[in-house]
């Protein structure tokens, strides 16, 4: 057997074994009067932006696409959904003090002015998470009258 056959016998065993290690794709039960929506007077048009770019990974209504089941990409796609949570989760805004409420809803203006959120290899992917100047002044609107 030729040394290419036998690299490629490995790599596709070594592919397969890969799919063996358990990945976390959970969606915790939500509700829904304990999310941001709820607790918070967010105007349509936020809302509309917040649960098409934000909510697959700061939320418990992830939608696990196709290649978050393959792996190596379902791990990095299931660590950065559980990292995103931990940050900041709409499902369990109520659950937070005010003052972390505070710092989340001031953060959400910063990271969309700033280009961080959502994350480019998302919206890489996700091209419809991408957000317009127009949303990203209505996201900064909504918290500047908010703080008032």
């Amino acid at each position: 057997m030729r040394l290419s056959a036998k690299f490629a016998i490995a790599a596709l065993a070594g592919f397969a074994a890969m799919q063996a290690v358990p990945v976390h794709r959970d969606n915790p039960p939500v509700d829904p009067a304990r999310t941001v929506f709820a607790a918070e007077a967010v105007p349509v048009n936020v809302e509309v932006v917040l649960q098409r770019s934000c909510a697959d990974c700061h939320s418990n209504h992830t939608r696990w696409p196709w290649y978050s089941y393959v792996a190596p990409v379902s791990w990095i796609v299931a660590h950065d959904v559980h990292a995103a949570r931990r940050q900041m989760n709409f499902s369990e805004w109520s659950g937070y003090s005010e003052k972390k409420r505070e710092e989340r809803i001031n953060g959400i203006c910063e990271q969309v002015v700033n280009g961080d959120m959502p994350e480019g290899k998302y919206a890489l992917i996700h091209r419809r998470a991408r957000v317009t100047q127009e949303e990203r002044a209505a996201i900064c609107q909504w918290v500047e009258r908010r703080a008032q």
